[in-house]
């Protein structure tokens, strides 16, 4: 895939430096997509199994949960952003000295740290109570989940220099793979324990599992997969603090503000409209979500790619280009992957939602509308911030969720005005809103400053994720159709062989209206390749492409 991303340079870069991050990347980009399709695909029963073993507040308590646990471990995320930027640089310089002083300087400050922030947490824990208008039948549910919940995420957070190290080195395919078994397990799990009446317990039990799999993992393959690792409280350095606190302390306050932005919706409307309200917006939200994850992909490989590229190559024009164009590719094809769920889902978002929850929850179809439409331009910004941040210029992100919080400082309100009261659907369209609006503000100041013009990337990146919806659009009136004159498996049937059709078709316009001729090759190649791997002759794709 990186041959598409990044190809052969035009001028003189250093050839094994360019090929080492074609290979990495490439490696990485794949792997992940793969790990994050089966995640999807797992989550994707989940949500409606739970739901007819509890209730919609019980539901919409375990998602406030997780927006609890997503603040608590802003303790440790610019920590973990610094461990993956600077390993990435260091091992391109081949300096392991200071990167076995970052790590140990870390782990020396978050174990503490964490187990401080947990104490904070429960000491809280009955004005909690009280702000979440948790009712008297669910708090001892509630106890139990959060307060476990919040204590397994911490010891995660804690210990995950390890984790971040990995991923620094550029080998984000195996900590994937990684991924790929916890998920997989706790999947099992929760079909198990909720199903033999847990309830939201046995969601945080399954997550108990998952977490202590992962850390075990994730110690072996950091000591199996980077002989230079060393851990010693002889290593704490005043550099590594410094290191440590100037860059981590930006991308902590980023962190406060994406978290924020992209839990803002539910973390409002606990108080404001009830748990039940948060639970319609965690259905609305999930599909969109779930469909988000594949392409992130791309940006999570696209810090160190781009950190790597910092610190092997000099400033130069060269490094610039470097950057530019894998800037651009992989927004293109980033963006393409997001409208193609995205695209799907806002077409027929009542008859999927009929068919994977067996029930109707008023207002959850228009949820999904405008949680697709936003979660795919969320997602164009991806590429800019993580390739940004990956070259040290984190502040840029600032650009992105200043903007963002000015506009949902005036358009959560002007919602309660508008309908007379505090509406989940209000508030989610007050931040969908919002978010176009900074997402276009960050998209122009990131092409400005990566020297791509407005027209470029309209070519490239913004134009042709419009096309998936655009096929997806015949299907609006047969997917009603099916699922109003059919039970509810028949019509998943239905639905299923839509989705089909709807890849097919997708495929065929993409490759024959918005591939260069140079991506049709690759693309072609590609699929050669596999095709040959699967059968046991040569496929007669490729001869009918002479490939």
């Amino acid at each position: 895939m990186l041959d598409t991303l990044l190809p052969d340079p035009e001028g003189p870069i250093l050839e094994d430096h360019a090929a080492t991050i074609r290979e990495s990347l490439s490696r990485n980009v794949s792997v992940d997509v793969v790990a994050r399709i089966g995640y999807l695909v797992s989550r994707f029963f989940i949500p409606p199994f739970v739901l007819a073993h509890v209730s919609l507040e019980a539901y919409g308590l375990w998602s406030t949960a997780f927006i609890m646990v997503s603040y608590v471990g802003l303790s440790t995320m610019g920590i973990s952003t610094v461990y993956i930027k600077f390993v990435a640089e260091y091992c391109a310089r081949r300096d392991y000295l200071k990167a076995n002083q970052l790590l140990s300087t870390g782990l020396c400050l978050t174990v503490p740290f964490c187990g401080v922030v947990f104490a904070i947490f429960y000491l809280l824990w009955p004005r909690l109570v009280v702000w979440l208008h948790i009712a008297p039948s669910l708090r001892g549910d509630a106890r139990e989940v959060v307060l476990s919940v919040v204590a397994i995420f911490l010891a995660s957070l804690s210990l995950g220099a390890f984790h971040d190290a990995v991923v620094g080195a550029q080998k984000t395919d195996m900590v994937q793979r990684r991924w790929m078994v916890c998920y997989i397990v706790e999947t099992i799990l929760i079909f198990i324990l909720v199903g033999m009446g847990r309830g939201i317990r046995g969601l945080s039990e399954a997550f108990l599992v998952r977490t202590i799999i992962d850390v075990v993992l994730c110690l072996i393959m950091a000591v199996r997969l980077l002989p230079w690792l060393r851990i010693s409280p002889r290593l704490i350095t005043r550099e590594a603090f410094r290191t440590l606190f100037a860059f981590g302390a930006i991308v902590q306050i980023q962190g406060l503000l994406s978290i924020t932005l992209d839990s803002i919706e539910r973390a409002v409307a606990a108080p404001l409209v009830g748990l039940a309200g948060t639970g319609l917006l965690e259905v609305g939200k999930k599909l969109p979500s779930m469909a988000g994850s594949v392409p992130i992909a791309f940006t999570s490989s696209f810090t160190p790619a781009a950190s790597y590229v910092h610190g092997g190559l000099e400033s130069s024009p060269q490094q610039r280009d470097t950057v530019r164009r894998l800037y651009l590719r992989g927004a293109r094809y980033m963006n393409l992957a997001a409208a193609y769920f995205c695209g799907f889902l806002v077409a027929i978002p009542g008859p999927i939602l009929d068919v994977w929850m067996g029930k109707h929850f008023a207002g959850a179809a228009y949820l999904v509308v405008i949680f697709s439409i936003s979660t795919q331009v969320h997602l164009m910004t991806g590429p800019g911030t993580s390739i940004l941040r990956g070259i040290g210029q984190v502040r840029e992100e600032f650009h992105y969720a200043l903007p963002n919080v000015a506009a949902l400082l005036v358009a959560i309100p002007i919602s309660r005005l508008v309908l007379g009261r505090w509406t989940a659907l209000g508030i989610a369209t007050a931040v969908a809103v919002s978010t176009l609006i900074s997402a276009i503000y960050f998209l122009a100041h990131a092409n400005h400053i990566l020297k791509v013009s407005a027209l470029e990337y309209w070519k490239n990146v913004a134009g042709p994720g419009l096309v998936p919806y655009l096929v997806a659009a015949p299907f609006i009136l047969p997917a009603h159709f099916v699922v109003t004159h059919n039970g509810r498996w028949i019509a998943a049937a239905w639905l299923a062989g839509m989705g089909l059709i709807y890849t097919l078709v997708l495929l065929a316009v993409v490759d024959t209206l918005v591939w260069s001729p140079s991506e049709r090759q690759w693309f072609h190649g590609m699929a050669s390749a596999r095709l040959t791997k699967i059968l046991p002759f040569k496929s007669r794709f490729a001869e009918s492409h002479n490939i």
